[in-house]
């Protein structure tokens, strides 16, 4: 309770202190002319609640953008004075952003001592397992960091959005080239086309949406890219037909995620290089030339590396330059004449991993005699005979949303995608990587959908005034050729028996380790199977009191097929003034058949984040 009170003394003093530069009218934004600067101070605030009597603080993340905006050509001049040749407008935007998390500094020995894992340490949850082998508190939380590390963690300075809109003379075209973000699809959750930049999840995953409170704008990671539009006008009976296509030049980077011991990592800690059970730890990296000197694991050999200089989710086999990591994306848009709004796309880019999809993210060496030997070499230097991968996907997709105005008052809204050579584990193909086991790959291609509706509903028992905003989304992803199989069944079957078996899938969330494998009935090995189905669906509404200042939210997520789990939320955003916005808000992991048998889902919900309960209080002063 200190550190809650530390806290929240921590957060009024940042509140007063915003409030207090509330100017008394407010002033949304700043213009000189064809310029405009905006921007926004922000402070949000997380307290973890992973049961009825603990709390933990686990985020104070003090964020300031600030935003330039310039129509410095209009109407084919520049300065209203200089005649441009071919150029008919041209539109600059500047956005910068600036955090700090005090967490860092203020409560680094906060620690969530059970990982996705569940009891699968010969009876015991990570934390208490590492004790026993001797490991300090200390090493197992943000406080083991560097002090470099932490300082790294705790800022983050970016340059988001720096790019020029240009609309040419006399041709329809229309070209945005610079840092940007490129914003394709209908879905309003869980993405399908959004994808042309992956997403940083290393915040607070995709707690921060859904809007109006947040949104995805804030968790893209922002590239330098071109981005085409050409104008078709009414093509028979089609109106609005447009070619949108995008080219990113090199300048890729696969979604942005964190492990234990960061607050909202991923639910484990680092496979490959955490002390306890990592990858690179002893197994198959015992013949290293590589010692631990000091600690519990003093004096046994382990790795330093994967192959190729790649780096496990950070990146992969390339250079980051147009020849070796392009990344392109088209959309054709159109109006049918009975008001279906439609858009079909096409994408050839790397595979960034944030869709929900449980993919394989790590290749090794397949067992083989040449391999062997090459995995021999290469434990002996200190490099893990395996890379971490990012293959180029072919992806086509559709959208399209209509408006029932006549008997539903309802916009309808569907979208799908198909992949096609994702990377999965499968535990029929071995590889050299056996102590404990590393599955090779097949890659597989999936179905992807999402059908969803909104409609502004009367309830005049919750608001006499206005309408009640209504919207649900059902998402559902489908494994192609998905090969029928018991993974416990065939990892203990001979090479002959998985060969004569051919193809069996596994997730990437429950492979084996030195301390999980699969000895006991309490840890057995490969329990995340891949699915033929996964679902989940979403349901929220929202409404406006008192002109809009009041904004509460209510809704939820449902993942059926996942041992059935689920994420209740609510918020409210409340504007004090024009400038000020408070927003209160609590997120709840329920899983109502309980949390003894771990859930291996990837979308996010009480699998995932089983007993990250929490409430939120964001405070935003903009200007």
């Amino acid at each position: 309770m200190l550190v809650l009170r530390r806290h929240l003394a921590l957060f009024s003093a940042l509140a007063m202190t915003l409030l207090s530069l509330a100017p008394e009218s407010a002033v949304a934004t700043t213009k000189l002319g064809p310029i405009q600067l905006s921007g926004n101070l922000q402070t949000q605030n997380l307290a973890r609640s992973a049961d009825v009597e603990s709390y933990q603080f686990i985020q104070n993340r003090n964020t300031a953008h600030f935003q330039f905006d310039y129509d410095w050509l209009q109407a084919g001049k520049f300065y209203n004075k200089y005649t441009i040749p071919f150029l008919e407008s041209s539109h600059l935007l500047i956005k910068y952003r600036g955090v700090y998390d005090s967490i860092y500094d203020t409560t680094p020995g906060i620690l969530e001592k059970e990982d996705i894992h569940g009891k699968a340490y010969g009876g015991l949850n990570f934390f208490e397992f590492a004790k026993l082998r001797g490991f300090q508190r200390k090493t197992l939380s943000i406080d083991g960091f560097s002090q470099s590390t932490r300082d790294a963690l705790k800022f983050d300075n970016q340059l988001r959005e720096a790019y020029a809109d240009i609309k040419f003379r006399g041709i329809p075209l229309t070209v945005r080239a610079g840092r940007q973000q490129i914003v394709w699809g209908e879905t309003d959750n869980f993405r399908m086309l959004d994808r042309a930049n992956p997403l940083n999840l290393t915040w607070h995953l995709q707690q921060e949406v859904p809007a109006p409170a947040f949104g995805w704008d804030e968790l893209r990671r922002t590239f330098w890219m071109m981005k085409f539009l050409y104008d078709l006008g009414d093509i028979y009976r089609f109106s609005q037909n447009f070619l949108e296509w995008y080219w990113n030049p090199g300048d890729w980077a696969p979604a942005k995620q964190a492990f234990l011991p960061r607050p909202w990592g991923l639910r484990f800690y680092d496979p490959l290089t955490n002390p306890v059970d990592g990858g690179f730890i002893a197994g198959i990296c015992a013949n290293s030339s590589v010692l631990i000197k000091q600690g519990p694991n003093k004096d046994q050999h382990k790795c330093t590396t994967l192959m190729n200089g790649t780096k496990f989710l950070e990146k992969g086999n390339y250079s980051r330059n147009p020849l070796d990591n392009s990344q392109v994306g088209i959309r054709y848009h159109g109006i049918a004449p009975f008001g279906l709004e439609f858009s079909f796309v096409y994408f050839y880019q790397r595979w960034a991993g944030d869709d929900g999809t449980n993919f394989a993210p790590l290749r090794v060496l397949p067992k083989n005699d040449k391999n062997n030997a090459l995995a021999a070499k290469l434990e002996s230097k200190g490099i893990f005979p395996g890379e971490y991968i990012t293959p180029y996907v072919h992806s086509i997709g559709m959208a399209a949303n209509y408006s029932d105005e006549t008997y539903t008052q309802t916009v309808f809204r569907a979208e799908t995608i198909y992949d096609v050579g994702i990377p999965i584990f499968d535990i029929a193909k071995e590889t050299v990587a056996d102590r404990p086991a590393v599955p090779g790959i097949t890659n597989k291609n999936m179905w992807k959908g999402m059908i969803a509706f909104d409609r502004p509903t009367w309830i005049r028992a919750v608001n006499k005034k206005t309408t009640v905003f209504l919207t649900g989304q059902f998402f559902f992803h489908y494994m192609i050729d998905n090969p029928s199989c018991q993974p416990e069944t065939v990892a203990a079957l001979s090479s002959a028996g998985k060969k004569k078996v051919g193809s069996c899938l596994i997730g990437g969330l429950d492979l084996p380790s030195t301390a999980r494998l699969g000895t006991t009935p309490d840890s057995p090995a490969f329990r995340d199977k891949i699915r033929d189905w996964e679902t989940l669906f979403t349901l929220a509404a929202f409404t406006f009191y008192r002109g809009g200042s009041i904004v509460p939210v209510l809704g939820m997520a449902v993942d059926p097929t996942n041992q059935f789990n689920m994420e209740p939320f609510w918020t409210v955003d409340y504007v004090l003034r024009d400038d000020v916005v408070v927003n209160l808000a609590q997120r709840y992991f329920v899983t109502p058949r309980g949390r003894e048998t771990p859930i291996f889902e990837t979308w996010g919900l009480a699998g995932l984040n089983s007993g990250r309960s929490e409430t939120s209080l964001r405070l935003t002063f903009q200007f």
